[in-house]
This record gives C-alpha cells, structure tokens and sequence, in this order.
C-alpha cells in the first residue's frame, strides 16, 4: 500500500523555514542521493507558502515567463483554503475534506506519496493520523527562530526510527544527518 512521506529538510533546533518564510539555509550539497528518493514516490502535496516558495526558485518565474511545476513528472496537489488556481498546469489545488483527499489518493495504484511542507499541513496530516513515515534531513545550523515543523500537535504522536544516515556535504567539511521514522498509529 502507498504509504505518505513527510520529508523535510530542518534546522538542528527544528525550523523548516526563517521567520520570513526563507530556506536559503537549506543546501543541495549533499551526497545525498535525491534520484534514489524520487524512484518510489509519484506524488508531492505541500501548503499554500512552500508552493509558493518552491515556485519563487523555479528559473521562469525569476524571468516572469510562465511558470513550469518545479515538480515535473509528479501528480502535484497544493493545499489551500485560498487559492483558486496554482497558475500552473498539472497543479491542482486541494480545498475538501483533506481525510478523504488523502485516503482516495492511497487507494489508487502508484508509488508512495511525498507530503513536502510546510509545518502547518504536516499538523493537520498528522493531527488526522494521515502519515506513515518521517524522513527529516537534519541540516547543522541552529536558527534560533523560525517556522516549526512541529507546530503544536493535538495529541501526542509515537515514532519507531527505521534508520539514521550520515551526508557529507560536497563543499565543506561538515554533515547531515536523516532520520527514518515509522508513525506509530
């Protein structure tokens, strides 16, 4: 059965974002193997603020031309109680029953189903018992303030670690480290 992944990349003191909403923090020097990641999921669901962040680092919208999904070859569905239209094509916009979205979505055929941001959403998806698993990237900076990732939950919510891996960056001498959870549910 697919299972739904909320991999984030954090600070050491838990923040997935600045207070501004900026993750210019965050780095892709990792010897981290993204290919491998994107082998088993099909599918990103993300908020409205990481949707429009991840659209603000696409090259088109730098250059005002129209938009492309910076998640090409993935179903993309954003999740917002404002939006309309995400602007761009093969982006839906999700405004139901998030409970339902999501188990209709793991009912259909298809690789596993990565939930990438922000803090807000993974709340709700984890306040509804909607996660399998977690995979936080563990980046060495302490921000001191910022946006959690775990704004606080509604109940208390028991993890099993599946596996902690190390990252050597490629530019510095320093590392990441990912841990695997299970949601225990």
């Amino acid at each position: 059965m697919r299972k739904v992944i909320l991999g984030l990349g954090i600070s050491l003191d838990g923040y997935i974002a600045r207070k501004n909403g900026a993750v210019d923090w965050l780095s892709m020097d990792w010897d981290y193997d993204w290919m491998a990641f994107f082998k088993v999921i099909d599918v990103v669901l993300m908020g409205r603020k990481s949707w429009e962040i991840a659209l603000g680092m696409t090259p088109e919208k730098k250059s005002k031309s129209k938009a492309s999904n910076p998640y090409a070859g993935m179903e993309t569905y954003v999740f917002s109680k404002t939006l309309k239209d995400s602007g761009v094509e093969g982006v839906e916009i999700v405004s139901g029953n998030l409970k339902e979205f999501v188990k209709t979505l793991k009912k259909r055929d298809g690789k596993h189903i990565w939930l990438s941001g922000g803090g807000d959403l993974a709340k709700s998806f984890l306040n509804e018992n909607l996660v399998d698993e977690i995979h936080l990237g563990i980046t060495p900076h302490l921000l001191g303030a910022g946006l959690p990732l775990f704004p606080e939950l509604i109940r208390e919510i028991p993890l099993r670690l599946i596996s902690c891996k190390t990252y050597k960056h490629k530019k510095e001498d320093n590392a990441m480290v990912e841990l695997f959870y299970a949601v225990k549910n």
